[in-house]
């Protein structure tokens, strides 16, 4: 029985973080096609892929309930970067001397890592885009 539930918690530890470098990978897919556009834009002139996206980044960022293409875009982005930084860093609170102590983990998964790398140069990328586009119209 206890080397069942040992292999069990095995492959569990093997499977979460793959699985949430799958799903990682499928939230980078909407601001990797954006930024795939805005290359073919730039570089090639193509216009009908790069309009479909783009004046999504220019609608008003603080009405709530609109939920357009560019809020979907960073949504994916940020939910990516917490699933795969949760799975890479783990968060431990030990009662201390003083109170409580929060100790950092880092476990050694290199998918989760560089999903969530890309996922934030992503966002970083994409913010500095919207800002840009915003000062100048």
């Amino acid at each position: 029985m206890t080397t069942s539930l040992s292999q069990h918690r095995n492959n569990m530890g093997v499977l979460r973080p793959l699985i949430s470098g799958i799903l990682g990978i499928t939230l980078l897919l909407p601001a990797s096609f954006f930024m795939l556009t805005l290359l073919a834009r730039i570089f090639f002139g193509t216009k009908r892929p790069y309009h479909y996206i783009a004046p999504s980044f220019l609608q008003s960022p603080f009405d709530p309930l609109a939920l357009h293409k560019a809020q979907f875009i960073f949504g994916c982005l940020s939910l990516a970067i917490v699933l795969n930084g949760l799975v890479a860093l783990q968060f431990q609170l030990h009662k201390g001397r003083w109170g409580w102590d929060v100790e950092v983990y880092y476990r050694r998964h290199w998918l989760n890592t560089a999903i969530a790398l890309q996922a934030v140069l992503l966002l970083a990328t994409l913010l500095a885009y919207t800002l840009i586009q915003h000062i100048r119209y």
